[in-house]
């Protein structure tokens, strides 16, 4: 494992406002080879489960580039510098959905693809939501949020409609811890 690899040497190859991609060479020991792998990094990201009142989850459509698709996923996003993952939970539930909720609780954290991404994933679950905050979009942000029943999340995540990977991973931390 961790023991076999020598790291060598990195070499910053892209920066932006949004992320920085890094090639890492390491050394694999046991086969005496070396091989350069690209590294990414990006915040930390909140993701959030919203239970409403009357038991009902609330998930959001929006597109997204990477697919060129609209999809279905619970409302999350980048948490910024300096901010506590709980009140980035709190702020990114509103500003997508118009959500306030009675209680948010954490329910995990998640490496979003340790293959190549630094980044976490911290998840909460709010719960006894109400639409009584504002939708506060990001300039290139469209969400729409929709309330489904937890038999109409099962079916959409069967049926591929509810994809996102993040988003599956967060439901099963939800139905683990409460």
């Amino acid at each position: 494992m961790k023991k076999d690899w020598k790291f060598l040497k990195e070499e910053k190859v892209f920066d932006d406002t949004i992320l920085s991609i890094r090639h890492m060479e390491y050394k694999y020991e046991k086969i005496d080879k070396n091989m350069v792998f690209t590294v990414q990094d990006m915040s930390n990201w909140a993701l959030i489960v919203p239970v409403l009142e009357n038991g009902e989850l609330v998930v959001v459509k929006q597109f997204r580039v990477g697919t060129n698709s609209d999809t279905l996923e619970f409302p999350g996003g980048a948490i910024n510098n300096q901010e506590e993952p709980l009140k980035a939970a709190e702020r990114e539930l509103e500003e997508e959905t118009g959500l306030k909720a009675k209680k948010i609780v954490p329910i995990g954290i998640m490496d979003s693809n340790p293959a190549f991404m630094t980044n976490k994933c911290f998840v909460f679950a709010a719960l006894e939501c109400s639409f009584t905050g504002k939708v506060c979009l990001d300039l290139f942000e469209d969400t729409k949020a929709y309330t489904v029943s937890e038999n109409e999340l099962k079916n959409k995540i069967k049926n591929g409609e509810f994809s996102q990977s993040l988003s599956i991973a967060a439901y099963s931390l939800y139905k683990n811890n409460l």
